[in-house]
């Protein structure tokens, strides 16, 4: 049986939940996994048959109380101090890299991975629709130089599409999305939370920032994970493991600018609003892709603030269905192996 350590990046809820699907698919085909992150809790639920070993594999972007301005500051301050411990950090690596001997190294999309797994003669794949290259602003030349050291010893490079060029990485290959499949049906989700047959669904998936008061039509039930709804018909729930059922159970979707929540969307081909930030270049990049595809579903806050939600706002966000590739890149991976 073939061994992968699969490393996922600290920052970003949708790192981990791609990774998953990628994870659950890899397992189907006979390949063994150990991941290492430090969001052991959710891996342990979300892949019980999986060894997820505690460990902080990267840093990122920091996040404003607003739940999506970037603070550009603390970013820098943050990030320069990770990169100058990359090799420090790799070199004790190399020790759990030499116990567990992985056939393959997967990075989405910590640099760090590339460096240990080029010292111990391990082929690397760097998975992601982005690297730090492309949306850390500000960096040293020095910082940019090892950053661009570490990338450069990946061996393979899958880049998925709502994001940048990722240039770095010469030896690539080029996907569609890549997302988790639904657990179970759209009747049997509407049933876990309690929907009406006769109701509408719209999942507001935001921080608890937000603070929005819409109008809606009685039919239409809304779903929060975080943000407060002055309506009369709301449901509160914590962060739901399978949110991609959820996705796929709703009428309209509203969320920030993520690949996870997004990528559902799309493969669902379930309508969706969201909120960008363009100092955040990664939710810059994904908006600009949308765009491309000619979907024009971002909204501001202001109007979000005082949203109507009625059968024409959802009849206004149609979008093309879209295949999830995440059986045809673990193809790819075991061939790569």
């Amino acid at each position: 049986m073939k061994k992968i350590l699969y490393y996922i990046t600290d920052h970003g809820f949708g790192h981990t939940t791609r990774a998953v699907a990628i994870i659950r698919e890899l397992n189907r085909l006979g390949t063994h996994i150990t991941i290492r992150n430090s969001n052991v809790e959710y891996l342990n639920k979300a892949l019980p048959t999986v060894t997820t070993i505690r460990g902080t594999t990267d840093v990122g972007p920091v996040i404003k109380k607003n739940g999506i301005s970037l603070d550009k500051n603390k970013t820098l301050e943050k990030v320069s101090r990770w990169i100058d411990t990359l090799q420090q950090t790799a070199n004790s690596e190399v020790h759990l890299i030499r116990k567990i001997k992985p056939d393959l190294i997967i990075s989405d999309i910590s640099a760090m991975p590339f460096i240990a797994a080029n010292e111990t003669h391990v082929n690397s794949i760097a998975i992601s629709n982005f690297s730090w290259l492309d949306v850390l602003t500000g960096l040293q030349s020095r910082e940019i130089h090892m950053l661009e050291e570490a990338y450069g010893k990946a061996d393979f490079a899958i880049q998925l599409p709502l994001g940048t060029k990722m240039a770095i990485f010469k030896n690539k290959y080029q996907s569609g999305l890549v997302c988790k499949k639904i657990t179970e049906s759209k009747e049997a989700t509407r049933e876990r939370f309690g929907l009406k047959k006769s109701e509408k669904c719209v999942f507001i998936n935001l921080g608890k920032y937000f603070r929005i008061k819409p109008k809606a039509e009685n039919n239409i039930r809304i779903i929060s994970t975080g943000a407060r709804i002055d309506h009369d018909n709301v449901t509160y729930i914590e962060q739901y493991q399978e949110g991609q059922n959820l996705v796929a159970a709703s009428d309209l979707v509203i969320c920030k600018c993520g690949y996870g929540m997004i990528s559902e969307c799309l493969t669902n081909k379930i309508s969706f609003f969201y909120i960008a930030d363009d100092n955040h270049l990664e939710q810059k990049a994904i908006s600009d892709a949308l765009l491309d595809k000619g979907i024009h579903n971002r909204i501001t806050n202001d109007a979000l603030s005082h949203l109507i939600i009625d059968e024409r706002l959802m009849s206004n966000t149609k979008i093309k269905k879209e295949k999830n590739e995440v059986e045809k890149v673990c193809n790819l991976i075991n061939e790569f192996i």
